[in-house]
């Protein structure tokens, strides 16, 4: 299987617990990869973030202009690496990528901030 997390709001939140998900992955011989939508302001910023939390081989970052366009680019990059399985906090993520055939697993956020607000731009 090939699988991906979001950053925001999922390793970054719960370092502990999705590290151990993802240790599992690597050790039933999955691929993982971290994919994570950002604003223009944080391009190339991603990687050493998760690099402090995590030891994912392959960390991916995908540009918007506006915090609407998280759900397609997320798609587009999982059909592009052939992701299979995606945990992501944003409610429009996940019911998009299960409507195109990949399991979305949706970790919920703390807060009251809606899936476009709790995006960092």
């Amino acid at each position: 299987m090939i699988v991906g997390f979001d950053y925001w709001h999922v390793l970054s939140h719960y370092p502990r617990q999705i590290g151990h998900l993802m240790a599992i992955h690597q050790a039933a011989g999955d691929e993982v990869h971290v994919i994570s939508a950002i604003g223009k302001g944080r391009v190339g910023t991603v990687e050493a973030e998760v690099r402090v939390v995590s030891d994912v081989p392959t960390v991916h970052e995908v540009v918007f202009t506006h915090t609407r366009e998280s759900p397609e680019l997320k798609l587009a990059k999982c059909f592009e690496l052939g992701i299979e399985i995606f945990y992501d906090d944003r409610e429009d993520v996940c019911r998009l990528l299960a409507q195109n055939g990949i399991l979305a697993l949706r970790v919920p956020r703390g807060g009251q901030a809606g899936d476009e607000e709790a995006e960092r731009v």
